[in-house]
């Protein structure tokens, strides 16, 4: 980029994306430009995804940057309303955890996640409090700027941080909610950035007048839309309910993911069987080690972490292509090739149904020759689109609330009975997946089993 200010970058989502020459901006870039941060751009923001939607290869790095130009946009208009709400410390720290509010997660994004169980919220905290000063590190960045910001940056991500911790980063609880709530910068930016990706215009809202109409309760500390916003409102909540339904539990994204969920787990099946570690590599010779680690390990070291991305994962499909177990090599396979499993979505039917369909399809796949525990899997994603506050709960969803004509504040659902009567239950998709071979043969001798009585 250039030297003079202010430095730009260009956004598909966003068009510009400036930086000044102030202490704030500043430390956003070295941010940047750190190891860490540049690593997201070789994670994908959908993961999987990309083989059913063709543009969806955008990056955690970009979403990153969005969410942080959202949030800064978020603090304008704070500063517009309420000019003793926020200072500039208290700029730079929520601007901060912005753009790192991802730096944690893994190849895949949440794929790989679930089927490791490594938690990219705990990866996270640990890369922001790391010891690492080196100054091309977000630690090192961090504490170059003021050493006490990686503790204060604990307050966006460690759901555990006990009360007086809280008040000692001196973030009230509203500007937290600007990176983590259910009307936050995360959300407002990949809602946006996935559409436009995928293609999928069910994710586009009113993002303008949303940002027009944000208002601040001061004596609650807390966010809400002034009543001209209302039907934006519920454009949000409802473009965030119909993307999870067409993008991010699309059917065949999610065979995607239950085949490599099998192939780690029939990878690590492998290596337990093995009593030597010249066994163990035998497996998959190829496999990269930082890859091979995290199953031989569990929780591996952070540095040997940072070292997966989703290059490193394809990789490892590709060596497994090769292996002599004959289970990994046609779940890797399928996933380069994307030859990817068929489905049976029971979603609503009745259980001695499933259940007959289940013992069924078992017998018509392990009749074809395949192992039946990785040729068979269930797959029962879940959301509720909208969540009413419940302080009941151990972490309370942040109610959404809209001004009404007479300066009081309602939660969303109260005002809208769209969102009262379409949004506020949990939904549960429930499918089958299993060999594209079999679907014939399953499609004409299991499915009929199945009932809705």
């Amino acid at each position: 980029m250039s030297s003079n200010w202010p430095k730009i970058i260009r956004d598909p989502v966003h068009n510009i994306v400036p930086f000044e020459d102030d202490p704030a901006d500043k430390l956003l870039l070295n941010l940047i430009n750190t190891k860490e941060f540049q690593r997201l751009r070789r994670i994908k923001q959908l993961g999987l995804s990309q083989l059913v939607f063709p543009g969806a290869d955008h990056s955690r790095f970009a979403h990153s940057i969005g969410v942080m130009h959202i949030a800064r946009r978020i603090l304008d208009r704070v500063a517009k309303l309420c000019p003793k709400c926020v200072d500039n410390d208290q700029r730079m720290v929520v601007l901060a955890a912005a753009l790192l509010h991802d730096i944690g997660h893994g190849p895949f994004s949440h794929a790989f996640e679930k089927a490791t169980r490594e938690k990219h919220e705990k990866r996270t905290l640990e890369i922001i409090t790391s010891d690492d000063t080196d100054v091309n590190s977000v630690s090192g960045v961090l504490k170059a700027t003021d050493p006490k910001l990686p503790d204060r940056l604990k307050v966006f991500f460690d759901e555990d941080l006990n009360e007086d911790d809280r008040e000692d980063a001196e973030v009230p609880r509203f500007l937290v909610q600007i990176v983590s709530s259910q009307l936050d910068a995360d959300r407002f930016d990949y809602l946006l950035r996935d559409s436009y990706s995928t293609g999928a215009e069910y994710g586009r809202f009113d993002i303008e007048w949303i940002l027009q109409h944000l208002g601040v309760d001061d004596e609650k500390g807390r966010f809400f839309l002034d009543r001209k916003a209302l039907y934006a409102g519920e454009t949000y909540v409802f473009a965030r309910y119909h993307m999870y339904r067409s993008v991010y539990y699309h059917k065949t994204t999610r065979a995607a993911e239950v085949m490599l969920r099998l192939l780690f787990s029939r990878f690590k099946k492998c290596l337990e069987a093995e009593t030597s570690e010249c066994g163990r590599k035998q497996v998959v010779p190829d496999a990269p080690s930082a890859v091979c680690a995290v199953f031989e390990q569990g929780s591996i070291p952070l540095d040997d972490y940072l070292l997966l991305d989703d290059h490193s994962l394809t990789e490892f499909a590709k060596a497994c292509t090769k292996s002599s177990d004959r289970v990994l090599a046609e779940l890797a396979s399928g996933l380069l090739h994307r030859q990817l499993f068929k489905a049976t979505d029971v979603t609503d039917l009745a259980s001695p149904g499933v259940v007959q369909f289940c013992e069924k399809a078992k017998s018509i796949i392990s009749t074809a020759g395949f192992e039946t525990d990785f040729a068979l899997a269930d797959d029962t994603p879940s959301d509720t689109p909208y969540k009413l506050y419940n302080p009941d709960h151990d972490n309370p969803a942040t109610q959404i609330c809209v001004e009404t004509s007479r300066g009081e504040y309602q939660e969303l659902s109260e005002r809208s009975e769209s969102v009262k009567h379409a949004l506020t239950r949990k939904y549960t998709l429930v499918r089958y997946y299993y060999p594209a071979s079999v679907r014939e043969e399953i499609r004409d001798h299991a499915e009929p089993l199945l009932s809705k009585e």
